[in-house]
């Protein structure tokens, strides 16, 4: 374990939760409304210092806020206020929580595992954490239009050691915004301390509820750096943050500050914002009470400035991204580059029949099947999900005094059901229109596209059947049946998590076995970067690579990883037979069944390549018996089969040997 970043960011925890508490005992909010807003003010703070390149000064205007605000409000308030605010039981499940990760985290050091990682959600973070910059400023590895900057700059956040990055404090550092996010949950009458347990470890089962993983497989749900639960806890955090503290201005308003961090988290965030905004609208409108007409037109302005961040954050980032890089294309859809205003206004006009063709036709009624079928769950299918929603809100109806929390929850139903028949058709259109023929067909990710919505909708419901439940008047039938409905609730997903979640969980454990690769490809680029420079050119060739290995490189190489190419090419003028591609196993003529994903190539067509993309290097990761033979004349030494992992250094086809070595890495791993 890392002494000195784990002690380190155990400071920055107490620091803010000392924050917290003192700015609960001045404004008499409680302590676990407050993580959420503070740490989605922070990201937004980060985000604003990143489009003018100045990330450290945002980061000391973040440290230095918290600071003055702290010490302002803890000598205004007084020390018994702040012994008070600590009663928050949700507080202290937020804080024990976060303490129990990082110092988890810091121990386990766990390390991303997925392909997307090494592509964007991943590669993305560190760039920000070594470079102090946003990613998309960046020349080497990453486009603007891959990912957009809530999960790096809140990564950028916990990262102990400037300059350097910790894949383990990304992590934890994401687990800690879904832990915040929970939070609001929990804010009950303090009597009702047992509601606000049950409900806070509902919420954090509830991504494993919604994982779909293999059963003995490690679960991936805490231990990745994707964008779903941030999605998923966003979206599901901000409506619980309005619904327990919106009542007041301040609370009202502070939900604004996970929305604009929604809007930039991917994206379908501006949708997601969107959504929640509506949602918000239809409470004020509806359930918080009758008023003139004048009332309602000021609570529906209000409700609007909601919508303010949500639109700023993606036209900014819009901006930002089509400044820094033109070429991106993050503005259209699909391969016809269509915008958006013609993508939707296309799939409504099919989805009323109008000019509907075969194609669209048949991913609908896939997407129809999917809903009955298709499993999103630990309980199945998305129909399941849409049954559990209305059975928690059924709950909540039952337990809740009749007026205005009767009417929030079945405004909140209806809104919510609302918003999924639209997301549905909206994606419907997406599988359409962005995906190839084969892929929108197979609805492709089609869990990871509906998982978010419906695990912060589960989210609101359980907050709405906590807060009708601690509604209900003292020492009634209703008040009882409340306490029954929680614990029912509540002890119904630990059911399912133990029933069928825990063979798939397992977060806590070290799982070496996932870095056997990543371990061996880390050593050897180590080696490498001894001599490679972000401005160096770099080919990787590896025999037999499904591609797995390829991305490692890209992700841990500090150069400029370039693409290689598939098809037929002889180095020649004739590019009729080769396409552009990522990672290439580098085949001879017509042998197709060597590897998947081949380039015919020679060591002619080679030397060519690496002159045409202006290639100062190449990684030879895996050799085999083809290169040995033909392409050995080429190396200074030679080629071996077995040969280990060797750096080369591109030195012109016209020199006596175009490939001279440069550094040697030995390995015990062949995999």
């Amino acid at each position: 374990m890392p002494i000195l970043p784990t002690l380190i960011g155990l400071l920055v925890l107490v620091f803010f939760g000392a924050v917290c508490l003192a700015l609960a005992a001045c404004t008499r909010y409680e302590a676990a409304l407050l993580p959420l807003p503070l740490l989605c003010g922070a990201v937004t703070v980060l985000y604003v210092a990143g489009l003018f390149n100045v990330l450290h000064v945002g980061m000391f205007a973040v440290a230095g806020g918290l600071l003055a605000a702290g010490v302002y409000c803890g000598v205004r308030a007084g020390w018994r206020a702040v012994r008070d605010a600590a009663g928050s039981s949700g507080f202290w499940m937020f804080f024990g929580g976060a303490v129990f990760l990082w110092v988890l985290f810091a121990a386990l050091q766990p390390m991303f595992t997925q392909w997307d990682e090494f592509t964007a959600w991943g590669l993305a973070p560190k760039m920000v954490a070594e470079r102090a910059s946003l990613y998309v400023q960046d020349p080497v590895n990453l486009t603007a239009s891959f990912t957009y900057p809530a999960t790096s700059l809140l990564s950028f956040l916990f990262q102990t050691t400037p300059g350097q990055f910790a894949e383990w404090q990304c992590l934890a550092a994401i687990d800690i915004l879904a832990l915040a996010a929970f939070a609001p949950l929990t804010v009950l009458p303090r009597a009702r301390w047992a509601h606000s347990v049950l409900l806070y470890g509902a919420a954090a089962v509830l991504p494993f509820f919604f994982s779909t993983a293999p059963q003995g497989t490690a679960s991936t749900v805490y231990r990745n750096a994707m964008a779903d639960l941030p999605l998923a806890c966003l979206f599901g955090g901000a409506l619980c943050l309005y619904y327990a503290a919106g009542r007041r201005r301040g609370g009202f308003y502070a939900v604004a500050l996970p929305l604009a961090v929604l809007a930039m988290t991917k994206d379908i965030g501006l949708a997601y914002g969107l959504m929640a905004v509506f949602l918000i609208g239809l409470d004020q409108l509806f359930a918080v009470g009758r008023g003139r007409v004048r009332e309602l037109l000021c609570r529906a302005a209000r409700t609007a400035v909601l919508a303010v961040p949500v639109l700023g954050v993606f036209l900014s980032w819009s901006r930002y991204t089509a400044a820094m890089s033109p070429e991106s294309g993050a503005a259209t859809v699909g391969s016809a580059q269509m915008g958006y205003g013609a993508v939707l206004l296309g799939g409504v006009r099919q989805l009323l029949g109008i000019g509907r063709d075969e194609r669209f036709g048949a991913i609908m009624q896939a997407m129809g099947q999917a809903l009955f079928s298709r499993r999103v769950c630990l309980l199945g299918a998305p129909v399941m999900v849409l049954a559990l929603v209305a059975g928690l809100s059924l709950l909540a109806v039952l337990v809740a005094p009749r007026g205005e929390a009767r009417r929030r929850v079945v405004t909140a139903w209806l809104g919510g059901a609302f918003c999924f028949a639209a997301l549905y058709l909206f994606h419907l259109i997406l599988y359409y229109y962005n995906f190839s023929e084969e892929e929108g067909l197979a609805l492709k990710d089609y869990e990871r596209y509906l998982m978010p919505y419906l695990q912060g909708w589960v989210m609101a419901a359980l907050c709405l059947l906590g807060q009708s439940a601690a509604a209900a008047p003292g020492r009634t039938l209703r008040r009882r049946l409340g306490t029954v409905a929680v614990g029912a609730a509540a002890l119904g997903l630990f059911g399912v998590f133990a029933w069928r979640g825990i063979p798939t969980a397992g977060f806590w454990t070290r799982a070496d076995s996932l870095y056997t690769v990543r371990q061996d490809v880390k050593q050897r680029a180590q080696a490498m970067n001894e001599v490679l420079d972000w401005n160096d050119r770099v080919l990787v060739i590896s025999q037999g690579d499904d591609a797995t290995r390829w991305y490692y490189y890209k992700y841990e190489l500090t150069a400029r990883v370039v693409n290689g190419y598939g098809g037929v090419w002889w180095g020649d003028g004739d590019y009729s037979n080769r396409w552009d591609s990522d990672f290439m196993n580098l085949v001879e003529s017509l042998n197709w069944t060597m590897y998947d994903y081949t380039a015919v190539c020679t060591d002619a067509s080679l030397v060519a390549y690496m002159e045409e993309k202006n290639c100062d290097y190449l990684v030879l990761d895996r050799a085999d018996d083809y290169l040995e033979r033909d392409f050995s004349a080429r190396f200074e030494g030679g080629i071996r089969a077995d040969q280990p992992a060797t750096l080369y250094r591109f030195m012109g086809a016209d020199a006596p040997y175009a490939f001279v070595p440069v550094v040697t890495v030995e390995s015990g791993v062949t995999s």
